[in-house]
């Protein structure tokens, strides 16, 4: 005749939280895995980005509310070499657009700041 007093009862477990890598990055539900060179859309699923566009978005991810300019993102992207009048970085944001932001011509998260360069804002 055991009595359940209230609060007593073992209550389930809540399912493990999943683990997130020390250099892991996380936007709009998106999560960027450096060390595994992966991002991964809202769903789970991975996002395929070429090696550039994966080191322009870690570049960007990097540096959040920060504005960079075409030279520093060049500059900070690995693999690159630094010419100014290169246009790599304007094709490589557009191409990121279209795969991150709901309305690649409205975008929230890789903004132009014009005249400067562009800005992550992880928060859209």
């Amino acid at each position: 005749r055991a009595r359940a007093e209230a609060g007593t009862e073992p209550q389930a477990a809540a399912p493990p939280a999943p683990r997130r890598a020390p250099d892991e990055r996380r936007f709009a539900g998106f999560r960027l895995l450096p060390a595994e060179r992966r991002l991964l859309d809202p769903a789970g699923a991975e996002v395929a980005l070429t090696p550039m566009e994966f080191d322009l978005l870690l570049t960007l991810a990097s540096n959040p509310g920060q504005v960079l300019t075409r030279d520093r993102l060049l500059r900070l992207t690995p693999g690159r070499p630094a010419d100014p009048l290169d246009r790599s970085v304007d094709i490589r944001v557009t191409r990121l657009r279209r795969k991150l932001e709901p309305d690649p011509n409205n975008p929230t998260l890789i903004r132009t700041v014009r005249g400067q360069g562009y800005l992550f804002s992880p928060d859209g």
